[in-house]
Parts: structure tokens; C-alpha cells; sequence
């Protein structure tokens, strides 16, 4: 989700001002506790870091920006923990032993991880250039995994594809089932894009993968 409105924010504020409307008290914003509490109370998910929510033991994480930051930062170190265990998980699947201590540190294209050894990250990023939460997967998801489940739905600007994957993301058509609507873009393997486009802004609503 881009941001070009606050100038009509500041715009309408000062149009309700000229009319004597000064008495409206807007809602202070959510600190980033509330935001981590509001996100696991409808959608579940752990807690593990000030700033990481993590599902299904690790295979999902989601970073929120740290106060007064536009950007969620690099994975803590809860996370890189669960990310290597998730890793591990998802190399043994295909039959690959991964040592921990031949597992080089993550490097990172706006806060995604990746892995020389082990199984590649990809991420989706509430607005353009990377910014504000990050939502980040590594295993192959050849069924749909909607982003309504992560409370981030109609939400993707960006992207990362650390891995070999392909990922393609889907837009929902409105009045048909859910899973049903066109492919709004393709995520080529070892790939990123700091914008998706106007066209395509704020209208993933799940995606798969090779």
C-alpha cells in the first residue's frame, strides 16, 4: 500500500477547520503492541519478537516496522532461529541433510532472507520500496494460500523471491468463490520488485508456487 494521501489528509483537516469543525478528535494510531495483539486476536499466530509474529512453526513470519521507522527491520534473532529450523524441515522434505554449522548467515533484499544452503524466502511488503510489514514464507505452496489468513489481504506493494521458485498472485473477482479470479503477477526465481504497479497495487489476494 503506497502512501500519497497525507496531503489530502492535511487538506481535508484544514477544510474542517475553516468550518469550524476543530472539535472532532481523531483515534491516536495503534502502537506496535496493539497492531502485534490486534493481528494475533483475529488471525493467531506467536509472538516472538517486539516486532515478529510467526505461524506454523516458523514457515510463516510477519514483521511490523519498529516505532517511527517506515520499514520492518532485518529478522531478529527469534527469528533466524526459527527460520533455520523451518529450513531444516523443508530440506529434509527433499531429502537434504543441512549442518548448522555449514549454514552461512542470511543474507538479506529489503529485510527477506535467504540461503545458500537450504530452502530460499520470499517475501510481500505492505508498501513500495520494501516498506512497512513484511510477510515472508520459504516452503512450496502448490495449493493456495490466501493472505485474508495473515490479515493481509489487498495489501502486497512489493516483493522479494529469494529462491528458485516461481510464484504467481492472484487478484479474487468479486462475487465468485474464493480462489477465483486472475493472475496479477509472476515472481521468476531469485527475483524482486520494489513496486508492483498501479494496476496491480493492493489487489493480491493469494498466490502459489512451483
Amino acid at each position: 500500500m503506497r502512501r500519497p494521501l497525507r496531503n489530502l489528509a492535511i487538506l481535508a483537516f484544514s477544510g474542517a477547520a475553516a468550518l469550524g469543525m476543530t472539535n472532532t478528535a481523531s483515534a491516536a494510531p495503534e502502537t506496535l503492541q496493539q497492531q502485534i495483539d490486534s493481528t494475533i486476536a483475529q488471525h493467531g499466530g506467536t509472538q516472538i519478537s517486539a516486532y515478529e509474529i510467526s505461524w506454523e512453526n516458523g514457515d510463516v513470519i510477519m514483521a511490523f516496522p519498529l516505532p517511527g521507522e517506515e520499514k520492518a527491520p532485518p529478522p531478529s534473532a527469534a527469528a533466524r532461529e526459527v527460520q533455520r529450523k523451518a529450513a531444516e524441515k523443508e530440506a529434509a522434505k527433499r531429502g537434504i541433510t543441512i549442518s548448522p554449522a555449514a549454514q552461512p548467515p542470511a543474507a538479506t533484499v529489503g529485510g527477506c532472507p535467504t540461503e545458500t544452503i537450504g530452502n530460499d524466502w520470499y517475501c510481500f511488503y505492505q508498501d513500495d520500496n520494501y516498506g512497512n510489514r513484511r510477510l515472508q514464507w520459504n516452503a512450496e505452496h502448490l495449493s493456495n494460500v490466501y493472505f485474508s489468513d495473515y490479515g493481509f489481504e489487498d495489501e502486497a506493494s512489493s516483493w522479494v523471491n529469494g529462491g528458485g521458485k516461481t510464484i504467481w498472485v492472484y487478484d479474487q473477482t468479486a462475487g465468485k468463490p474464493q480462489g477465483t479470479g486472475p493472475r496479477i503477477w509472476t515472481e521468476n526465481d531469485h527475483s524482486h520488485s520494489t513496486y508492483v504497479g498501479d494496476a496491480n497495487n493492493d489487489r493480491a489476494n493469494w498466490f502459489r508456487t512451483s
